[in-house]
């Protein structure tokens, strides 16, 4: 098949060098497309013709309108949790249910999209994947005796960049209920979480780190045990940090829907002492949910994705 991908025209390069969910998503797809036999690459919306492509997979609502508007067939997959956060009434809510409509068929990365959309009947639940050659275990998986505590996000809700979406209280809390270290990584857009809660900033074994490059983020699991992830809305669940934690052999504490079962986790609310709870188990049960987490991301390999992605191309293709 000939696949297009349209670029989100974000001003992010594919792939990018450090932050940009969707255009990771874009490269891993268009690399595992490529290696399974087809034809795959992306393009700016603008360059696309009627009848180039045997799918065109879209990404961004608008860009997926203004295809339908020029009568290109698209497959749409829908990133944006702001459809939630400012409601049914709101332009975003409307602009994406106005792309699910023109879509052949939509990919929804949570369950609780395609509940929040009234389960069109374009609307299907497929997951985010993992890179499981580029993220991959340490040789040793001895259980650590003072675990390292690592947080990696991109904080902020709806132009509010300071509030804590992802949760970075919760999981300092945690740190500091049981003296460990813990870093905090992410883009700079961070600074303004940190500069609106400066009581943070007073426990000594807080790390911040900032703007890590795509090529060094395995450095950055590798140099610790445990992934947090105490999120309130997100959507994907997974999202890609979890996976790419889980290959890398880190058993996460994390908040998700209750319909995807991610064996390796320990599922907690945004309550620290729940956290707790689960860092317990998870160094009691050390080998079983290292284990557990990194059989949940091979299965979950951009890879395997991508083949079931392909099978449902091929119902769409022209």
């Amino acid at each position: 098949m000939k696949i297009c991908h349209v670029d989100p025209a974000c001003g992010l390069s594919i792939p990018p060098k450090d932050w940009g969910a969707i255009e990771k998503i874009i490269w891993e797809f268009e690399v595992n497309q490529t290696t399974l036999g087809h034809d795959s690459t992306h393009k700016m919306a603008s360059d696309i013709k009627l009848g180039d492509y045997d799918i065109v997979h879209c990404h961004v609502a608008n860009l997926a309108i203004g295809l339908q508007e020029r009568g290109i067939p698209y497959i749409y997959q829908l990133h944006d949790h702001h459809v939630l956060h400012y409601g049914k009434d709101s332009h975003v809510y409307k602009e994406n249910l106005k792309a699910i409509e023109g879509s052949l068929i939509s990919l929804m990365p949570a369950n609780w999209l395609v509940k929040y959309f009234d389960n069109h009947p374009k609307c299907i639940y497929f997951s985010h994947g993992v890179n499981v050659d580029e993220f991959y275990p340490k040789h040793s998986n001895t259980k650590p005796k003072s675990p390292k505590l690592l947080m990696l996000a991109n904080n902020g809700l709806g132009g509010d960049r300071a509030f804590d979406r992802k949760g970075f209280q919760f999981g300092i809390g945690l740190a500091m209920l049981n003296n460990l270290e813990i870093t905090i990584a992410g883009p700079s857009n961070n600074k303004h979480f940190f500069n609106n809660n400066l009581w943070t900033l007073n426990y000594p074994k807080l790390n911040l780190v900032f703007d890590t490059p795509n090529n060094k983020l395995l450095e950055l699991y590798h140099n610790h045990h445990i992934f947090l992830h105490p999120t309130m809305l997100e959507a994907g669940h997974p999202n890609l940090t979890m996976i790419e934690a889980m290959a890398a052999g880190l058993p996460v504490i994390a908040d998700w829907e209750l319909e995807v079962d991610l064996h390796g986790c320990w599922r907690a609310p945004r309550d620290v002492f729940e956290m707790n709870k689960g860092l317990k188990e998870i160094l009691k049960y050390w080998d079983k949910y290292q284990q557990e987490c990194l059989k949940t991301s091979q299965n979950l390999s951009w890879h395997n994705r991508t083949k079931e992605l392909i099978k449902i191309y091929k119902n769409y293709a022209s």
